[in-house]
């Protein structure tokens, strides 16, 4: 198999390279600066979007993967217009005012103890503990941190949006709406550059690593590797990985023996990427972005296999979670029908459910002053 390597430089000069395994890792290594402090994406990079389903599925039904959809398609096209963050409109109002409103938060630290992580995550930040790595997430922090507990970091490594809390009978922490912080956007840019003036740390010593809509800004403006990223990401990113694991990403940090010794071995072979691309310019020709979802359809069929073979099923997470949760000391089937109820009038009326939480999003974004 041929492993390729594609530059366009800023003179617009187009260079395409075919290499074999033993020299695209000896060329990849090459290919990026150490960081001295990497930022890294949570969803649907470290974990593969379980955590969505899962909330959905179990506090409503499976018919509720049809708002969200709506809120993502107006989402798009208000973050296109400047308007308010990709995802703020399910994260920042539908989980916490519509989904999650007056349901113990143990629920989402369970849902969080069992999404299942991205192939290759825990090895892959086993590797980055080097690099003091601060996870920036959308996600509310109770699904956040039980994710990133499991790649063996903590609290003082996480950084994620927080909903506000109330407390209910028996002691029991509830969600109360609303939320505390949202950290999306040029909410992670803000909290990138806040760690660079109080650690004086120049802007080629810091990284990003993702792949998701929401960090659009991000990858816009910090230095960041994206990993099979969407549309909206391709033109944007420095550096461009297409691979079916996270340790794919490790031929770009081979400084070792040992990675470079894991690189090499039978396992290496299955995980490195097909294509790594840098640009030095943000608005890349078509060749180059074709080329780029070709080799993203390829390495979303192998992930795809590898989560269905290599893992528990969806359904057997589903079936743990409420098992899990019909053991604590509260009535999990009155809280689904508590939410059941909340969110029927979706169904009534599709368009005024979404225009409602439309108006939330917008009152709430410019109450921060942004």
């Amino acid at each position: 198999m041929d492993y390729i390597v594609v530059q366009y430089n800023k003179h617009k000069q187009l260079i395409i390279k075919e290499y074999s395994r033993k020299e695209f890792i000896a060329v990849c290594s090459d290919l990026l600066y150490r960081p001295k402090k990497i930022f890294v994406g949570l969803g649907d990079f470290l974990e593969i979007g379980d955590y969505n389903q899962l909330l959905d599925a179990i506090f409503y039904d499976e018919e509720s993967s049809i708002i969200e959809n709506f809120l993502d398609e107006v989402n798009r096209k208000l973050s296109g217009k400047g308007q308010i963050p990709f995802s703020f409109l399910k994260l920042a109002v539908y989980y916490p005012d519509y989904l999650l409103k007056d349901v113990p938060t143990q629920c989402a630290y369970t849902v969080g103890a069992k999404t299942r992580l991205f192939p290759g995550a825990c090895h892959f930040m086993n590797f980055m503990k080097q690099y003091d790595p601060s996870i920036l997430t959308a996600i509310p922090y109770e699904l956040a941190i039980e994710i990133i507990r499991r790649v063996e970091l903590d609290d003082n490594h996480l950084v994620a949006t927080e909903y506000k809390k109330t407390t209910g009978q028996k002691n029991i922490e509830l969600y109360a709406g609303d939320i505390e912080q949202f950290i999306s956007g040029e909410r992670k840019i803000i909290e990138i550059e806040k760690y660079m003036a109080q650690t004086n740390t120049k802007e080629e010593d810091v990284l990003y690593v993702g792949r998701g809509e929401s960090s659009v800004i991000t990858f816009s403006k910090i230095n960041s590797i994206a990993f099979n990223p969407s549309d909206a990401i391709i033109p944007l990113s420095h550096i461009t990985v297409y691979g079916s694991s996270l340790e794919s990403l490790l031929v770009l940090f081979n400084d070792s023996k040992e990675i470079n010794k894991f690189l090499l071995s039978d396992i290496g072979e299955h995980i490195l990427p097909s294509l790594i691309v840098l640009s030095d310019v943000k608005e890349k020709p078509k060749e180059i972005i074709e080329l780029e979802k070709k080799h993203r359809r390829l390495q979303a069929n192998i992930i795809g296999q590898r989560i269905e073979h290599g893992t528990e099923s969806y359904t057997t997470l589903k079936r743990d979670i409420e098992l899990s949760l019909s053991a604590y000391p509260f009535n999990f089937q009155a809280i689904k029908d508590m939410v059941r109820s909340r969110l029927e009038k979706f169904k009534i009326n599709p368009q005024g459910f979404v225009d409602e939480i439309c108006a939330i999003a917008q009152k709430r974004y410019q109450s921060w002053g942004m």
